[in-house]
C-alpha cells in the first residue's frame, strides 16, 4: 500500500481527538497537519470535532462553576476554507429568516377576516340580531369541491315536506352571507347552537346566515376531522320567527318513504342518517328548538359522535346561555395556508 506525502496510508480518524487536545508527539503532529492540508474530508471532520470539543469543554467548566473564557478568534485554521465566505452564509440566513417572517405574517393576515363589514339587517331580529355583522363574500368559496358534481349543490328540503337525498355525495353548498367571527356569540345568544367539534378534530371555519320563505337558517362550516384533513362538514340549523315574536323549529321532515335510516343514540332522538355511494353522509335531527341537517364528507362512523355532540351542545346552550367563540391560533394559520394555496 502506498503512502501519501503526509506519511499516512489511511485516514487517521482515531488520532483526531489526540491531535485537537495536543497529545501527539511533535513528529506525529507535523504528519497530521500535512495530511489535513491534503485531505479535505479529514479536514472537515477535524473542524467539526474541534467545534464539538470546544462546546463540551465550556459546558464542563460551567457545570463545575468555573469561569469560562472565550478566546479571540484564532489567526490560523487547520486548513484554508474553500467553501462559501461566512458573511455570505449570514446574509443567506438573514434572507431566509425574512422570508419566513413574511410567510408567517402573510398566513396570519390571510387567515383573518375580510374587512368589509355591515349589519345583517334581518327581517327576523329575534333570530338574527341587528348587532350581527356580516362579511361581503361568497359562501360557496368556503366549500372544497370533491370529484362529485353534487358536492357544491345546495339542499333546500327545509322548505319541503320530504328529505332531499337524491345526490351522489353529500351536498355542501351554501346560500346566504358569512358572519363575522366576533358575531358568532351574538347568534348563540339568539338561541343558535353553532357547535364546536374540537374534540372530533374539526376546525370551525365560518357561520353563514340566510332567510327564505319565512324560515331562517344558520349554517356552520367545519374543516378536517381527526382522521382526514380534507374532510368538510356543514351543519344547517333552521328556525322560524312568527308574527307574535315567538320562535319555533322549522317543520319536521317526513322520512317514512326515504332511504334514510333512523339512528338510536344514547343522548339524542329523532336522528336519521343516509350514506351516499362515495361514503359521505347526511343526517337529520329534530328538536323542539331547531331542525338540523348535517352534510359531511367524513366517514359515516363519525355521524353518531357529531349528532350526539350537536344535541348536547344545544342543551348546554339552553341551560348556560351563549359562549364567546375563541378561535385557536393554529386554525387561523391553517385557514391562511388554505387561502394562500387557493383552496
Amino acid at each position: 500500500m502506498s503512502r501519501s506525502s503526509s506519511g499516512f496510508a489511511f485516514h487517521p480518524r482515531s488520532r483526531f481527538d489526540a491531535f485537537l487536545e495536543g497529545q501527539l508527539s511533535a513528529s506525529a503532529d507535523q504528519r497530521m497537519r500535512a495530511h489535513l492540508a491534503e485531505c479535505p474530508q479529514c479536514a472537515r471532520e477535524v473542524e467539526q470535532r474541534s467545534s464539538a470539543l470546544f462546546v463540551t469543554q465550556k459546558l464542563d467548566k460551567i457545570s463545575r462553576g468555573e469561569p469560562v473564557n472565550y478566546p479571540a478568534p484564532a489567526t490560523h485554521t487547520v486548513m484554508e476554507s474553500d467553501g462559501v465566505a461566512g458573511w455570505k452564509v449570514l446574509a443567506g440566513a438573514g434572507v431566509v429568516g425574512l422570508v419566513l417572517v413574511g410567510l408567517v405574517v402573510s398566513l396570519w393576515i390571510l387567515g383573518g377576516e375580510d374587512r368589509s363589514y355591515e349589519s345583517a339587517h334581518s327581517s327576523s331580529p329575534a333570530l338574527i340580531p341587528q348587532e350581527v355583522e356580516v362579511v361581503q363574500a361568497d359562501p360557496q368559496d368556503l366549500i372544497r369541491p370533491t370529484p362529485s358534481d353534487d358536492s357544491t349543490k345546495i339542499p333546500n328540503d327545509f322548505g319541503a315536506s320530504r328529505a332531499q337525498l337524491s345526490y351522489s355525495s353529500a351536498p355542501l353548498g351554501i346560500n346566504g352571507t358569512p358572519v363575522r367571527l366576533t358575531s358568532v356569540s351574538d347568534l348563540r345568544a339568539a338561541g343558535w347552537t353553532i357547535p364546536q367539534f374540537q374534540a372530533l378534530g374539526m376546525a370551525f371555519e365560518s357561520a353563514v346566515v340566510d332567510e327564505e320563505d319565512g324560515q331562517v337558517y344558520v349554517m356552520s362550516v367545519f374543516n378536517s376531522s381527526s382522521t382526514n384533513a380534507e374532510d368538510q362538514t356543514v351543519v344547517r340549523e333552521c328556525r322560524v320567527e312568527h308574527e307574535d315574536g315567538s320562535v319555533t323549529a322549522c317543520n319536521q321532515l317526513d322520512f317514512t318513504k326515504s332511504e334514510a335510516t333512523e339512528v338510536s343514540l344514547p343522548v339524542a332522538e329523532n336522528v336519521w342518517l343516509y350514506t351516499y355511494p362515495d361514503g359521505s353522509w347526511t343526517a337529520y335531527m329534530a328538536t323542539s328548538k331547531s331542525q338540523y341537517r348535517v352534510d359531511s364528507t367524513s366517514d359515516a362512523d363519525y355521524a353518531g359522535g357529531i349528532m350526539s355532540t350537536l344535541y348536547v351542545e344545544e342543551k348546554s346552550r339552553l341551560s348556560s346561555g351563549s359562549q364567546d367563540y375563541s378561535e385557536d391560533v393554529s386554525h387561523r394559520f391553517e385557514r391562511g395556508l388554505e387561502r394562500l394555496m387557493g383552496r
